[in-house]
């Protein structure tokens, strides 16, 4: 990797690393929390190992002991030994970011049936940067019975198993969601907030295998802006086995966009260097969701010098993005595109 390439993944990081409001690092105890799990160790995984365990072990899941009080910032979480999910999240990542390792905030939405039924919610936890792996997504809500997460770079191992309706929110954020923080300074106890869960109804995910088919509708619902005629290779490309296949194929990385359960965007990235496939549903045009897409992908890879070959239609698109053309047009097999390579900021 170029020293070019280094600086930009640093740079990147920055906001990780940030002590705010909610993750206030700078607070004495966690400071001395952070220095004692950080004591004889020799890495940034132990250390973010030690982090983890203590605050799945030793901080009890609010929603476990039904407590009375609800928490939020990282060290009222630490003073009152408690937090749900989310608050949990706060607390280790102040930890993590006390011992200067970037760490950020992931969301799945899946079923609070635990707590009422035919009902979904957000659920927190944490992604940490390690300096062998990258991201690395871990869950410290508390093992129990069925759940048993745990600490295992590279490999995850989290509290749940995502089924029928669930996902996994795509992004690394570097700030807990506005949602969520709303939640936990509006709703006193557990019975308030076992009835108030943070959840929305717009937000990106990581693609399940049964997108396949709403992938395969979406963009052929664009192929007039793409194609006079479409050719047959593209239809084979978008078609829904297509799809299927690059969905199992680790070399790809899907992100959906959605709306109300309803697919409205999406980008595909191969081999975490080429923008393979980047499309948004007509009747959503202009409303910034193919940055936020892209946005997306930046958080959870280094796209230093990553390529796309750009339909005509799409460049202005692009350039937006910050890609810049790299080369002449060229043509294949009936499709013109525009060679084009992303310029850091």
């Amino acid at each position: 990797m170029a020293s070019s390439d280094l600086i930009n993944i640093k740079d990147n990081l920055k906001n990780y690393l940030k002590n705010t409001e909610v993750i206030d690092i700078e607070n004495k105890e966690i400071q001395d929390l952070a220095l004692s799990l950080s004591k004889n160790c020799n890495s940034d995984e132990q250390i973010a190992k030690n982090c983890f365990e203590y605050v799945r072990d030793n901080i009890p899941h609010s929603g476990d002991i039904k407590a009375e009080i609800t928490t939020c910032k990282a060290s009222d979480v630490l003073k009152h030994k408690t937090g749900w999910c989310y608050a949990k999240s706060h607390l280790l990542s102040a930890l993590l970011r006390a011992n200067n390792i970037p760490a950020g905030f992931c969301y799945q939405h899946l079923s609070c049936g635990e707590y009422e039924n035919d009902k979904y919610c957000l659920h927190g936890l944490n992604a940490v940067y390690l300096k062998k792996y990258g991201w690395y997504r871990i869950d410290p809500r508390g093992n129990k019975q069925g759940v048993d997460a745990q600490f295992t770079p590279p490999i995850e191992k989290l509290a749940f198993k995502l089924e029928k309706n669930e996902y996994d929110l795509a992004q690394i954020y570097d700030k807990p969601l506005d949602i969520v923080i709303n939640s936990l300074q509006s709703f006193e106890n557990y019975k308030q907030m076992s009835k108030n869960f943070p959840l929305t109804n717009e937000f990106i995910r990581r693609a399940k295998l049964e997108d396949a088919q709403e992938l395969n509708c979406l963009v052929s619902s664009l192929l007039l802006y793409i194609f006079e005629q479409t050719p047959s290779w593209f239809e084979e490309d978008i078609s829904k086995d297509s799809f299927e296949k690059r969905l199992k194929d680790k070399n790809y990385e899907h992100y959906i966009y959605t709306i109300d359960k309803k697919i409205v965007g999406f980008i595909a990235i191969k081999e975490k260097n080429h923008l393979y496939h980047l499309f948004v549903d007509k009747n959503f045009h202009k409303r910034g969701i193919a940055k936020k897409l892209f946005e997306c992908v930046k958080t959870n890879m280094n796209t230093t010098n990553m390529k796309v070959n750009a339909s005509l239609y799409s460049i202005a698109v692009y350039k937006a993005l910050g890609f810049k053309e790299s080369g002449k047009q060229e043509n294949y097999q009936g499709l013109d595109y525009q060679p084009m390579v992303y310029e850091s900021k």
